[in-house]
């Protein structure tokens, strides 16, 4: 279905804004933000809610400064962003900024609907550099600014659960005790088991077309066979979507589930005290291997002089390091990108746990940089991998299918 699923006119109290080392250079005019939402789950208030929360932040506080800028703001779901954005392109309609995933800032660079940046050299230093190397079309091209990042964690109910298992095995013989647990068969949810499994090599030997060593396709089957078994525990409740695990631990249904940071406000306003958040379970292969998303400001083509101008000062001020400590403190569900917020506004357990989940996810960013969210290859995955969790295919027919489906194209 293509349409916009809400505008807003960001346009809230003005308070006086200090410390934050800015220019208050006057600025007028009306810049165009588009947001892309992630997933194919119905579109809720709350989940709207979420998606618009760091954007929000970013403009009340942007307008602080420049109370004569308006920032009116459009949500399109992310598999049909690009196309949203090609037709309003055409009617001369298109976003002057756009925060969408860092794979989605890429491709729409290669389609013309964004414009490369070169930052400033004292910008770029201030970037996490694997944020900053993931969106690198050239040494001094990037596709977008990195504006924050949503480490994977594991989220779960303090109530039934005092602590979350730290290992898949712990997991599984809580689940044959009684604990529910949530899993869903969309790959990149399920990315941070591979290694835990020693799936993780296999994959991107997979996906970079390297033939696979006997161990790396004996972990490959391993992994498969982990889930294959899951789904015969019936405490083990294998679902379609991430959103469906929010879904199953907000109404209590479920007692654990891996989770994206991004989850977290929207769970603690149900679940408030009774909700835990840590690192997911480690393996006897390895780590777990979490995916961390990256949340990118994308620059539109057909931006006038002073929409660019609006557009670029915007994207500077959300990477600025006052900006990037309030969302980190205020919210706790992203990190930053810009290494210079102090360490003190991440002295959290919540913020510390999407640190090591960042740290652990090395392994995964391989994975995310040749099999980024949208690639035919991954809906591949996922559909294989959800064949095997529903029993379809066996775990050692699924491992060469796998292999093949991961191949890039010739």
């Amino acid at each position: 279905m293509r349409s916009v699923l809400v505008v807003l006119l960001l346009t809230l109290p003005l308070t006086v804004l200090s410390g934050c080392g800015l220019s208050s250079q006057e600025l007028r005019g009306t810049a165009y933000l588009a947001i892309s939402v992630e997933g194919d789950q119905p579109l809720t208030k709350a989940i709207l809610q979420e998606e618009v929360l760091q954007a929000q932040t970013i403009v009340a506080a942007y307008r602080q400064l420049h109370p004569h800028v308006a920032i009116e703001t459009n949500l399109f779901r992310e598999s049909t962003f690009i196309d949203e954005v090609r037709r309003r392109q055409a009617a001369g309609l298109g976003p002057d900024l756009m925060l969408v995933a860092g794979s989605t800032a890429r491709s729409l660079v290669e389609a013309n609907l964004a414009r490369s940046i070169t930052i400033p050299e004292g910008t770029r230093s201030q970037v996490d550099p694997d944020s900053r190397e993931r969106l690198e079309l050239s040494p001094r091209d990037l596709a977008g600014l990195p504006i924050l990042r949503r480490p994977q964690l594991a989220c779960y109910n303090r109530s039934r659960l005092a602590t979350s298992p730290a290992t898949t095995g712990a997991l599984i013989n809580q689940a044959r005790g009684g604990l529910r647990v949530g899993l869903a068969v969309d790959s990149r949810s399920l990315f941070w088991s591979a290694g835990p499994l020693g799936a993780d090599r296999g994959i991107i030997a997979a996906a970079a077309g390297r033939p696979l060593t006997t161990s790396e396709r004996q972990g490959l089957q391993r992994w498969l066979e982990w889930l294959s078994a899951a789904n015969f525990n019936q405490q083990i409740f294998i679902k379609p979507s991430q959103e469906s695990l929010v879904q199953g631990l907000l109404a209590r249904r479920l007692d654990w589930i891996p989770c994206n940071s991004g989850n977290l406000s929207r769970l603690r306003r149900t679940l408030g005290v009774e909700l835990g958040v840590s690192d997911l379970p480690s393996g006897p292969y390895g780590p777990p291997t979490p995916i961390t998303r990256l949340r990118v400001l994308a620059f539109g083509t057909g931006s006038t002089a002073q929409q660019r101008r609006l557009a670029d000062s915007l994207a500077l001020f959300s990477l600025n390091p006052w900006i990037q400590s309030s969302l980190t403190t205020d919210n706790q569900d992203m990190l930053p990108t810009n290494r210079f917020v102090p360490p003190s506004a991440m002295d959290t357990p919540v913020l510390k746990a999407m640190q090591r989940s960042v740290q652990q996810a090395d392994a995964t960013d391989d994975i995310s940089r040749l099999l980024p969210a949208g690639d035919p290859r991954d809906h591949a995955l996922s559909r294989l991998v959800s064949a095997v969790a529903f029993g379809e295919l066996t775990a050692a027919e699924a491992t060469g299918a796998v292999i093949r489906a991961l191949a890039p194209a010739p």
